[in-house]
């Protein structure tokens, strides 16, 4: 039994007939995929458009909380139970990200007060 090949995100869009023949094994990656996307486009919505995908040519990334917590001077723990609060948070499925662009304007926000 020679195993069948997974179609593409874009092929399944362009077809949607050929989501029969995705295998149920397969099914939680491509809804992976598709909540990822989503995210980047709502982020790009909410934000006017400034936020890029994490390795932005013009250098917007998203962050882990680590790294995060390190630019705001906040314990990882802090991030993670306000992170509907702040918002440069961004979800990618269940995980958090953190756009350092938008802690970067939260930063110069705060010092203008």
């Amino acid at each position: 039994m020679t195993p069948t090949a997974i179609p593409k995100l874009d092929d399944l869009i362009t077809d949607p007939r050929k989501l029969a023949g995705v295998p149920s094994e397969a099914i939680p990656a491509l809804r992976g995929e598709l909540a990822r996307l989503d995210t980047f486009l709502l982020a790009r919505l909410l934000s006017g458009g400034n936020i890029q995908a994490e390795t932005g040519p013009e250098g917007d990334r998203l962050l882990n909380a680590r790294e995060a917590s390190t630019k705001l001077g906040l314990s990882e723990d802090h991030l993670y139970r306000h992170s509907t609060q702040f918002p440069f948070t961004v979800r990618l499925g269940r995980k958090l990200r953190f756009s350092e662009a938008g802690i970067e304007r939260y930063i110069r926000q705060r010092m203008c007060r």
